[in-house]
């Protein structure tokens, strides 16, 4: 069989994942695959639980109950410092950049998981040495590709909103992620860097083997992008399936896109 041909294979799988804070219910038996490859939008109201459902990914929050499974391995056993290690790397809503370290410093951030430059794994000054510009020229090489080289030895501070998010988008890159999780990127950029925007993300899928997993509230980029789409409300997912099937779904009109007038 082509390589085309071959069926498509679950990177992440999530099974009845739950989580209650006291007697708030936050997810509520949360079950969905994607596929190695694709690109997934979670969507859903405000309150829908999708930052808590990163949030379990990224092992900030644990679940109460549930799995969630990321190529073959049990990711609810992996310590939190090593979720990027083995793959796995999210942007936040809110910047989290470093206004006192450069473009360049805050992209190589992103690297360090991956590093084998520590102090214990690498005693040699010149081991050392070799390790610093190798991460170097690759968070340079992520700049270039993002159209940011220009601004690599300036601190992000005072550079535009739209700017800053690349800057982010760069630093998770930089840790060679093989699931990305973008949670709300199109936030707060304006109409055409939103456009400009999916379509970068379409691209990076393809050049750097992504697949994604996408919170975002601008649901004509959604849409356009996504080959899948999981719907929440109140911690429950209420539909699931390719973009023009989910804009169908009567659940979905009422709960999230809205009833027209």
């Amino acid at each position: 069989m082509a390589a085309a041909d071959a069926p498509a294979r679950a990177l992440l799988e999530v099974g009845d994942v739950s989580v209650r804070f006291g007697g708030l219910v936050a997810l509520d038996g949360l079950s969905f695959t994607i596929d190695e490859g694709q690109i997934c939008a979670l969507i859903g109201p405000n309150g829908a639980g999708k930052t808590t459902f990163f949030n379990v990914v990224s092992r900030i929050y644990l679940p109460t109950e549930g799995s969630i499974t990321f190529d073959g391995h049990d990711l609810l056993a992996v310590p939190p410092h090593d979720i990027a290690r083995l793959g796995v790397t999210r942007t936040f809503q809110n910047l989290a950049l470093f206004p006192g370290l450069s473009v360049l410093d805050n992209v190589r951030v992103g690297a360090h998981a991956r590093s084998t430059g520590g102090l214990g794994t690498s005693p040699w000054y010149v081991i050392r040495r070799r390790e610093e510009k190798r991460l170097r020229d690759e968070a340079m090489a992520i700049l270039e590709r993002l159209g940011l080289e220009a601004i690599a030895g300036r601190p992000p501070v005072g550079l535009p909103y739209g700017t800053l998010k690349r800057i982010e988008l760069a630093r998770a890159l930089a840790s060679r992620p093989r699931l990305l999780m973008l949670d709300e990127p199109a936030s707060g950029l304006t109409h055409q860097e939103v456009a400009v925007l999916g379509e970068l993300i379409q691209t990076l899928r393809d050049d750097f083997g992504l697949t994604i997993l996408l919170v975002e509230h601008h649901m004509n980029m959604v849409m356009s992008i996504s080959e899948k789409i999981v719907v929440m409300e109140f911690g429950r997912k209420i539909a699931e399936g390719p973009p023009a099937q989910v804009a169908q779904d009567q659940r979905v009109i009422e709960a999230y896109l809205g009833t027209p007038a």
